[in-house]
């Protein structure tokens, strides 16, 4: 290939030959070149592509151009755009309320009003170029069937992007069932779907699954995991033919791989946020709370970045729209301060500026996609439960200082909260008990239903253990005698809360419709610091408490029997040990033996018949008949500080022997220290 000068000086570039282009290896660009030779083929110089046709200036293009560079000017200078969005004669200085922007990947809500008209100019512009271009460039493309995996969820979601949905699908039969079961249990204290616009996916779901776009897949499986949740082992079987584990595990496995192929981190969408939401909500009390927190922020984000923390008027959106975008956000800012309380965090790591209004009181069979405004209802509906919900959410993110006050209580400081923080908390509080009062009077009717029945007592309860969390511990009856030390207090608190979830188990044991929501947000660790103070509270009126209250855990709570789980394995272990100081107490005080309660004889056959009672738990002999069994995982004892008590330790790091000591306990720490009690003060909610 070679060539000679031309008038102008230059070599021409010497391109590869046609094979070595086709078979994309390096030609040596002679004539013939040595690929050629070897395959015995005639060498063919390439010729260089046409050069493009010069594009005359488009005058759209440069007009648009121009009025960015007019939208970053006036950016520049902070000047307040005219956009109509002030609020008129509100006397505040102005806000820019943000805007909603939409490309190809999703809705996206940007809280500059500037930033969102340049993005949108610059999307114009994108789309004007594309169509002088007449085609896409590839680095723009994406697979068509968009099962490609998203490495942005590898960092949250399983990546078995290999995973056969319709493998993990329930058959028609159970898709109904599921469906049937979620609109009875759990559909009434989440209110995140609108029933009837969902159903006839359901259906689809049932007929073809096929066809089901992917938002929707994600969302169908969410709502499986949640009816499953709400289903006892027993009736899982009898409705599916599995254990509830097996259930949990596949239909969970169906969301995270449907989520994954959705492209949550940077495809924003309405019905993948609602199915998110409703998986979040399937994690409480089976999942680890912290990790949970810390996926409930990315759905903070998520729903920011579709604008929910704006109200839905002010973004000019829909009746229909902005009232389901209201539901999803007071759940998610409900969610939030639940895992932020049992995280260890005084308040939930919000937005700083919301507006998003409270939802309305009216039921799904009055909303509808086409309407033009929502007009509440001022009798019963099934929206009373959410209602007094969204209360005692707002109470918990507006009211900082009632963090103050149970930090102070569980502290037991000698002065106590200040008496002013004290009477704004109870008034706040009084504040609350009003409006709930006036909820269930305008929109609840315990003839209406379990849902209104649970909201009447939930809200009784709520009352009941703020108002318990918020006394000063001088205030207590028992103060002087049983309350003398902060461990003492917390003590109180957790004898008296896990009374209040028995009163309600109890009251809900009849209909059983939804028992399983309230047993959710039991908090093992709170119990196994009750059970582990049993080992050096071993008489007095509230050990009676106590003890009457184990006994009764244990009988809602039969999973708390399976001892291949950490957490309930070593509360088996401490609840024997404590029943042996019990049982030693009383037989110096009586001199006779007390009759050993139903669920230590069981908790003692479980973990074997060498199973030998001894002043040390780190001779407690485990029979090799039960190799599952681990008492290394979530400890607890009488010795052992209080906010280490509720799992803000590496428990597998604790020294066992010091269940026989009087000395504190051993804890590694590693390289983070002791964070104190400030992260444990809320878990007593």
């Amino acid at each position: 290939m070679s060539s000679t000068p031309t008038g102008s000086g230059r070599t021409p570039r010497v391109l590869a030959c046609v094979l070595c282009q086709h078979r994309k290896i390096k030609c040596d660009r002679n004539s013939p070149c040595s690929n050629c030779l070897k395959a015995g083929v005639t060498c063919t110089p390439s010729t260089p592509a046409p050069a493009r046709k010069r594009r005359r200036p488009n005058q759209d293009l440069q007009q648009r151009l121009a009025r960015c560079e007019e939208l970053l000017q006036e950016y520049a200078t902070a000047k307040p755009p005219s956009t109509g969005t002030e609020v008129p004669n509100s006397g505040e200085p102005w806000k820019s309320m943000g805007k909603l922007v939409v490309d190809d990947s999703g809705v996206r809500f940007m809280d500059s009003f500037l930033w969102a008209t340049v993005h949108d100019e610059v999307r114009a512009m994108r789309e004007i170029v594309d169509q002088d271009e007449k085609e896409e460039e590839s680095s723009s493309t994406t697979p068509a069937d968009g099962l490609t995996p998203d490495h942005h969820t590898g960092l949250l979601f399983s990546s078995d992007s290999d995973a056969n949905l319709d493998e993990l699908h329930p058959n028609p039969a159970h898709v109904f069932r599921l469906w049937q079961t979620f609109l009875e249990r759990v559909n009434p204290l989440t209110k995140v779907i609108h029933v009837p616009t969902v159903q006839p996916l359901v259906v689809e779901a049932a007929t073809n699954q096929t066809n089901l776009p992917k938002n929707v897949e994600a969302l169908l499986f969410s709502i499986y995991t949640m009816a499953v949740v709400s289903m006892t082992d027993a009736e899982c079987i009898g409705v599916l033919g599995l254990a509830k584990d097996d259930a949990l595990a596949r239909f969970s496995k169906g969301a995270r791989v449907a989520f994954m192929r959705t492209g949550i981190l940077h495809k924003y969408d309405f019905v993948v946020l609602q199915a998110l939401v409703l998986y979040q909500l399937s994690l409480m009390g089976r999942y680890d709370r912290h990790a949970a927190w810390i996926l409930n922020g990315v759905i903070i984000r998520i729903a920011q970045k579709l604008g929910l923390h704006r109200d839905g008027e002010l973004l000019g959106l829909s009746a229909f729209d902005t009232e389901m975008r209201r539901r999803v956000w007071w759940q998610i800012i409900l969610l939030d301060a639940i895992y932020a309380m049992l995280s260890g965090f005084g308040q939930s790591m919000l937005p700083r500026q919301w507006d998003t209004k409270e939802p309305t009181n009216v039921n799904d069979a009055d909303l509808f996609p086409s309407m033009t405004k929502v007009e509440p209802k001022d009798g019963p509906t099934d929206m009373v439960h959410c209602l007094i919900s969204y209360q005692i959410a707002r109470l918990l993110s507006d009211t900082p200082s009632l963090e103050n006050i149970i930090l102070q209580n569980e502290l037991a400081t000698p002065k106590g909260p200040a008496t002013a923080e004290l009477e704004a908390a109870q008034a706040r509080i009084n504040e609350l008990g009003e409006t709930i009062q006036d909820i269930l009077q305008k929109y609840g009717d315990p003839s209406m239903g379990p849902v209104h029945d649970l909201a009447a007592w939930q809200g009784r309860m709520i009352m009941k253990k703020l108002q318990e969390v918020i006394r000063p511990p001088r205030e207590e009856p028992e103060w002087g005698t049983e309350v003398l030390t902060p461990k003492d207090n917390l003590f109180k608190l957790a004898v008296s809360g896990a009374e209040s979830s028995l009163e309600t188990y109890r009251h809900l044991e009849k209909g059983g419709v939804f028992t399983w929501f309230v047993k959710t947000h039991f908090q093992i660790e709170v119990f196994q610091f009750m059970v582990g103070q049993l080992c050096t509270h071993t008489t007095g009126q509230l050990v009676e408490r106590a003890w009457k209250v184990v006994a009764e855990v244990y009988r809602f709570h039969p999973e708390f029997f399976k001892l291949s789980i950490k957490p309930h394995a070593s509360l088996a272990v401490i609840a024997i040990k404590a029943w042996s100081k019990r049982e030693g107490a009383l037989c110096l005080a009586t001199g006779t033996t007390p009759e050993t309660p139903w669920f230590i004889s069981r908790l003692r056959e479980l973990l074997g018949s060498s199973y030998e009672p001894m002043d040390n738990a780190s001779d407690i002999k485990l029979s090799p008949s039960t190799p599952a069994v681990s008492i290394a995982g979530t400890a607890a004892s009488a010795d052992m500080p209080w906010d280490q008590m509720l799992g803000f330790v590496d428990t597998s790091t604790i020294n066992w022997d010091m269940f026989g000591n009087n000395g504190a306990p051993v804890v590694n720490y590693g390289a983070y220290g002791n964070m104190g009690p400030y992260q444990t003060m809320n878990g007593w909610l």
